[in-house]
């Protein structure tokens, strides 16, 4: 495992050459190298977090209920970071309220960690698998499944799906903020910043879906 996580930064690292240098992709577009950004979820999110220290392409970042807090939970990956970016990189954090394996408690840490631009939007009534495909299935398998011992606290927690939001409510949270924050962030959008601007939950509850604001404190 400690091998797995050491790789992590560089495979993202690898990615990010491959995909500039265009080799073996055979795509007409070339990406920009001024706008890369990155996104994560859980692992990956620790991901998302950690490269920017080692990698100053990376110019923003969206962080998934993302690995990292100083505490995790027992069976949950010990991974860490320094936030040593050098620079501010505007960080997005999207959590969710009901978050079992990586509880809000991490995710206020990490926010609190931040160094320079960072926001956090809460999905509400949410755990971790919200973050994924097919959100339903995923959420329903995970809670049916059995643990060892260390970690089968996971699904004496987790709540039904039923008594969640939906995998629609939480695709359209993760791809319309994600979204907003690449183009305002790295492609200096006038509509992208004008939405994050205005009220980002009121617009987001005359969708159906439910989410808070944590916001940093004066």
């Amino acid at each position: 495992m400690q091998a797995v996580i050491a790789g992590r930064v560089p495979d993202a690292r690898f990615l990010l050459d491959c995909v500039l240098s265009n080799s073996a992709l055979g795509w007409d577009a070339r990406p920009d190298p001024r706008c890369i950004g990155i996104v994560g979820h859980s692992f990956g999110g620790w991901t998302a977090l950690a490269v920017p220290e080692t990698d100053l392409r990376f110019r923003a970042v969206v962080a998934l209920a993302p690995a990292g807090a100083s505490n995790p939970r027992p069976g949950i990956l010990p991974v860490t970071l320094t936030f040593a970016w050098g620079r501010d990189i505007p960080v997005l954090y999207l959590v969710a309220e009901n978050d079992v394996c990586l509880p809000l408690a991490g995710m206020y840490e990490l926010f609190d960690r931040t160094p320079g631009t960072r926001r956090m939007i809460m999905l509400r009534r949410a755990d971790h698998m919200h973050f994924m495909d097919n959100v339903e299935e995923v959420h329903e398998s995970v809670r049916n499944m059995t643990f060892p011992e260390e970690l089968a606290w996971i699904t004496r927690e987790m709540r039904p799906i039923a008594e969640l939001s939906s995998g629609e409510q939480a695709h359209l949270f993760v791809r319309g903020l994600t979204l907003a924050h690449m183009d305002a962030t790295l492609k200096q959008k006038p509509e992208a910043r004008r939405f994050l601007e205005e009220d980002i939950v009121g617009k987001l509850a005359a969708c159906g879906v439910e989410a808070k604001e944590h916001r940093l404190e004066a």
